[in-house]
């Protein structure tokens, strides 16, 4: 009894989160908002059961609407049937596509994609979020709808800014009043009561103040089933006469049976957006998996993940849904409430049904000005400062990701902005695994430890090299030129000693670069030795042949030995002349040679 307590607590807990946002994140997409709601039910029923993590909610999210409007705007007018039939095929596209890269376990491509180019695309959808709902927020519905329509974000703004002084006081005192009991209590809500229903408290409100305040024939008109997206209510709130714009009737049945289109034409049209939408909502929904998984040490597979968010966005499409992915906060509700198993995404699927069965007729009265208030309070919360100021201080390639994203997020088409930034990862990836780490290497007697090597003196017949990162096709062009530049500050060097400890991949033309490295060597009079080095490296210098030729007594467990070995091999006219006394066995050495260097002496005279 207790259990199904527990359990029934966390579904309405998820549902209490997951009503408002849906309808709000349904007007970014430019979709009627019960469409958001239908969102909300199959898909994430699906994603509970196919997916791979037990917390991990699936529905409509802030990021994804956002890009849905921006692919689909330019194709027919938001909240048309024709623009609800262009979506229901970009989200079957979208999971087809991620069904096609989990099961081909391509899982792995959103480890390449860096932190720094989330937060900055993150970002970026908050500002345009929080722009493009001022003018739900500040202008009488009317008049909004004879604005210019704006082709960018500069645009959208600065329209807003010259139109401030027509601004509907009693549209934004409804928006200022949904921001404020979000905002209030979010503040007053116990921590230990769980997540604070700030959003749904807000909408209630909202709609009693817009169904107190005046009649409204328009509405109480439109036929339940019907798409009708301009719905308007006469009211007399604030003092002020006029319309206020308002969700209007949503059909009260569970989501009905939609049917993408499969034209080939059309399929072409929306691929570009459908692959941006597909890496962006596997990368959410990945992130947040990783983020909760951290936290309950349960195993996750990548690769099961796509499978599952592929089957959410076919169900989505088939269920009169548009596309969605993993939402960070219903999943974060789910997993602080208590949720064991993907039981409690389906349960809580199935309560946002009974809410849309129950409660249709009530979300009539929601004005859209609310809505555009809990979505700007939503925009501000995704600027995280705190990630940003982490990301421009860490290092220039974090500063470049965040930036660059940040910026193309604003005032590049989205989906462009998506290839951008997973492009940004790669090469940044490939820039830093091209560059592996070639520095000397002297052991400080004093510390037992490396210690920086300018300071440090080296020996000049046997420099030590640490090298740090992969010796693979991309990087053996660096290697070389490194390793050469560190061997021309030694012109009585012969040989060379590479610490190899921290090398874990070895491929075909890093084999061969070591090859020509003992060439080089050899020709000197002197030879390479390899110290430390990893069994899956020594098998492909076994594999190759390379091994042999640079010979298996070359290669030590130990620098140490190498350096006790190697000692018999330094000539011993330097070593007599010699100030530098790199390692230990420098003393010895120097004493042994010294006869060497008075005999040395008086040939020379």
């Amino acid at each position: 009894m207790a259990t199904n307590s527990i359990s029934g607590l966390i579904d309405l807990t998820v549902a209490v989160v997951a009503v408002p946002q849906s309808m709000a994140y349904a007007l970014i997409a430019g979709i009627p908002v019960h469409y958001g709601l239908y969102t909300s039910i199959v898909p994430t029923i699906v994603g509970a059961l196919w997916g791979s993590s037990a917390q991990l909610i699936t529905g409509p999210t802030n990021a994804i609407s956002l890009v849905v409007f921006s692919s689909l705007s330019g194709m027919a007018d938001p909240f048309t049937d024709h623009y609800l039939q262009l979506a229901f095929t970009l989200a079957l596209l979208v999971g087809l596509i991620q069904l096609f890269l989990g099961l081909v376990r391509l899982g792995v491509l959103v480890n390449f994609v860096s932190h720094s180019v989330v937060i900055g695309f993150t970002a970026g959808a908050g500002v345009l979020i929080g722009i493009k709902q001022l003018k739900n927020l500040l202008f009488d519905p009317a008049y909004a709808a004879t604005l210019p329509k704006a082709h960018s974000i500069i645009a959208t703004l600065w329209t807003t800014i010259r139109n401030l002084p027509h601004t509907y006081l009693p549209t934004l005192g409804l928006g200022l009043l949904a921001v404020a009991v979000i905002l209030g209590v979010k503040r007053a809500w116990p921590a230990r009561w769980g997540p604070a229903p700030g959003p749904l408290v807000a909408m209630v409100t909202c709609g009693v103040v817009v169904a107190l305040g005046g009649s409204a024939p328009e509405l109480l008109r439109a036929e339940v089933g019907e798409m009708v997206t301009d719905q308007w209510v006469t009211t007399g709130i604030f003092g002020t006469e006029g319309t206020t714009k308002v969700v209007g009737a949503i059909p009260q049945s569970l989501p009905p049976l939609s049917l993408p289109s499969f034209d080939q034409g059309q399929w072409r049209q929306l691929f570009n957006a459908a692959l941006a939408i597909a890496l962006l909502g596997l990368l959410e929904a990945v992130s947040i998996a990783k983020a909760i998984a951290s936290q309950t040490r349960q195993r996750l597979d990548g690769n099961q993940e796509f499978v599952g968010q592929g089957l959410c966005n076919v169900a989505a499409s088939l269920f009169s849904g548009y596309a969605c992915s993993g939402s960070f906060t219903r999943s974060a509700v789910n997993h602080e409430a208590g949720a064991q198993t993907g039981m409690a995404g389906v349960f809580g699927g199935m309560v946002v049904a009974v809410t849309v069965l129950l409660m249709a007729k009530g979300a009539a009265y929601l004005p859209i000005s609310a809505l555009a208030g809990m979505l700007i309070v939503v925009a501000y919360g995704m600027v995280d400062r705190h990630a940003l100021t982490l990301s421009l201080a860490a290092t220039r390639s974090d500063q470049a990701a965040v930036i660059v994203t940040f910026l193309a997020t604003i005032f590049l088409h989205l989906e462009y902005a998506v290839y951008l930034g997973v492009g940004l990862s790669l090469i940044l990836y490939l820039a830093h695994t091209s560059r592996p780490e070639v520095r000397e290497w002297v052991p400080d007697r004093r510390l037992f430890q490396t210690s920086d090597t300018r300071l440090l003196p080296h020996c000049p017949q046997l420099p030590v090299v640490q090298v740090d990162g992969s010796l693979f096709f991309g990087s053996m062009a660096w290697f070389n030129d490194e390793i050469r530049r560190i061997l021309g500050n030694y012109p009585d060097a012969k040989s060379l000693i590479l610490r190899m400890d921290a090398v874990n991949h070895l491929d075909a033309t890093g084999a061969a670069g070591l090859e020509e490295l003992l060439h080089l060597l050899r020709h000197k009079g002197g030879g390479l030795y390899l110290c430390e080095t990893k069994r899956g490296v020594v098998r492909v210098l076994k594999n190759s042949g390379v091994l042999e030729q640079i010979g298996p007594e070359n290669l030590f467990v130990f620098t140490r030995d190498a350096l006790h070995q190697l000692q018999a091999r330094l000539r011993p006219e330097i070593c007599a002349r010699c100030d530098v006394l790199a390692f230990e066995e420098c003393p010895a050495l120097k004493e042994q040679t010294r006869g060497h260097g008075r005999v040395a002496a008086e040939v020379v005279k």
